[in-house]
């Protein structure tokens, strides 16, 4: 059987601290056939000069800024692999994880989704601790929590070519684009760690926490306009989850006024989630005793 080539799309906005360490990540796997695709989004730092300097090794693709959305559309209508995936400008691929997914998806032709695991980082690229992901998926899962990392993801083209894009929902696009995908495809986890994801201060689900709490919200909207069925049996659950997650963020940005309003409407929509009475319960207590327990959680997490 004819080994498949994979299309790696890199979008790239204002990481120039970075991005050098993610390309070099890309480009040092070994026996993986393989296209490097970099959409500089408008970045207004250098991060263009130091993508030039891999210009030999890539496809690069020059843009004014129109978000993370249309520069992944950009990259996949640029490439030409069987399978493609997206990787974050800041984070990293870890040694022979793109040959293993490609001999993982030859076994598996029935999937139209893989993802998996990933390391946690900080801005030095220190692990931090293993974000886990759901090994055994489905719908009612997917729409209670986006358990996929997106630059653990690949996807295979089919899906792009049955007319399904990433849309202007950041940053939840990818939770968008993978409530889409399901049904088109089986989605599966694959079992090791080949990504490295980076948490810092700029990450844009930290800094943008009441407009990632907006795109949720309608991506939610979206799937129970498209099947009103699911809205009878999950809606509830769905919205008390959404906001719940919500609270978790401004908790951890010691946010603590707003994230008790998130609890207090997410328990309105399930007031038997017990995590929400806790939560509830932790938003009440002084910021410098909810940071410790933050500190204490990331250290056990560690």
């Amino acid at each position: 059987m004819k080994r498949s080539k994979i299309s790696v799309v890199v979008p790239v906005y204002n990481q120039e601290r970075y991005i050098e360490e993610t390309l070099e990540s890309v480009l040092s796997q070994k026996e993986a056939e393989l296209e490097l695709i970099v959409v500089n989004d408008g970045s207004s730092d250098q991060s263009g000069e130091f993508i030039k300097k891999f210009s030999s090794q890539i496809v690069l693709i020059e843009q004014a800024n129109q978000g993370v959305a249309v520069a992944r559309n950009n990259g996949v209508k640029a490439s030409s692999g069987e399978l493609i995936a997206f990787l974050h400008g800041d984070d990293r691929y870890l040694p022979g994880h793109l040959s293993k997914i490609l001999e993982f998806a030859q076994r598996e032709p029935q999937a139209i989704l893989f993802y998996g695991d990933a390391w946690v980082i900080d801005e030095k690229g220190t692990r931090l601790w293993v974000q886990g992901s759901e090994t055994e998926p489905n719908l009612v899962k997917l729409l209670l929590k986006n358990f996929i990392i997106a630059s653990s993801v690949v996807v295979r083209r089919k899906l792009f070519e049955e007319g399904e894009w990433f849309e202007d929902f950041h940053p939840a696009e990818d939770w968008d684009l993978s409530l889409r995908a399901w049904g088109k495809g089986e989605f599966i986890h694959y079992p090791w760690i080949g990504v490295e994801y980076r948490k810092h201060e700029q990450s844009a689900i930290k800094t943008r926490l009441a407009l990632a709490e907006e795109m949720s919200k309608k991506v939610l909207e979206r799937v129970f306009e498209r099947e009103p069925e699911l809205e009878q049996r999950i809606k509830n659950r769905a919205y008390a989850s959404l906001y719940y997650q919500s609270a978790v963020r401004f908790l951890s940005a010691q946010e603590n006024q707003e994230a008790r309003k998130r609890l207090i409407t997410g328990l309105g929509y399930n007031w038997l989630m017990i995590k929400g009475w806790l939560g509830l319960g932790l938003s009440l207590l002084p910021k410098a005793i909810l940071k410790l327990l933050v500190q204490l959680r990331r250290k056990i997490k560690q």
